[in-house]
């Protein structure tokens, strides 16, 4: 079982061993959501690459959201040397000799892409890293509201771990989604939290900035610079 991380190193260390462990209990498709506006997606993905060489070798797959994408992945990654690909490459993108599959930040233009390469991977695990599914592109009207909501229904969130004003929502799989104020669980749920529940939560509270929170914004700040 996990503590909290104390920084952003160690929360993409946990969101690495949480994927691996849903793997192994067959679960296929997986997201890790790391919600900090300040962090810099490349390197977390980087690691997430690194990750997966050490464990699959090159029967793995990373996907970005276009092919000019990849290629500077490809070109800043000297480590890796399996082919990264677009997410509108097709087929290219879903090797029968892969075993798994990595897609770095994908949002809403995607979608589509996203789920025709699913449906090429069949049951072989897809890895969300980091989606940003909220943007405006597509719409913002019911229907893609919806189409975001069936969609990531269909996923597991392995990883979540969510800065607030007080404290921050961690959730590491198979572990429970915790809710944390100060330095202490407040609350553990089986299922996200809602925006309701957080603020029932800590109405009583105080608008101290937990010292955890504190420790992870330095290491943000270090990272942005």
């Amino acid at each position: 079982m996990f503590t909290p991380p104390d920084s952003i190193e160690v929360a993409v260390s946990q969101s690495i061993a949480s994927c691996f462990s849903a793997i192994d209990r067959g679960i296929t498709r997986l997201l890790v959501d790391l919600r900090f506006p300040e962090l810099r997606q490349l390197p977390v993905a980087h690691v997430f690459a690194q990750a997966l060489t050490k464990r699959y070798g090159e029967q793995w797959q990373g996907i970005f959201a276009d092919a000019g994408s990849a290629a500077l992945a490809q070109r800043d990654w000297s480590d890796i040397s399996v082919q990264l690909r677009g997410v509108n490459e097709g087929r290219r993108a879903i090797g029968e000799d892969k075993q798994v599959f990595l897609i770095v930040v994908p949002t809403s233009v995607e979608l589509d892409q996203i789920e025709k390469l699913l449906e090429l991977a069949q049951n072989r695990p897809f890895i969300l890293l980091n989606p940003r599914l909220e943007n405006t592109e597509v719409g913002i009207g019911l229907s893609a509201r919806r189409m975001r909501e069936r969609f990531l229904s269909t996923f597991e969130v392995v990883y979540y771990l969510q800065p607030l004003e007080q404290g921050f929502i961690w959730r590491s799989y198979p572990q429970l989604w915790q809710v944390w104020s100060e330095d202490e669980c407040i609350k553990e749920l089986p299922s996200k939290p809602s925006g309701e529940e957080i603020n029932r939560l800590f109405s009583p509270k105080t608008g101290k900035t937990s010292s955890w929170l504190d420790r992870l914004q330095s290491f943000l700040n270090a990272l942005s610079q």
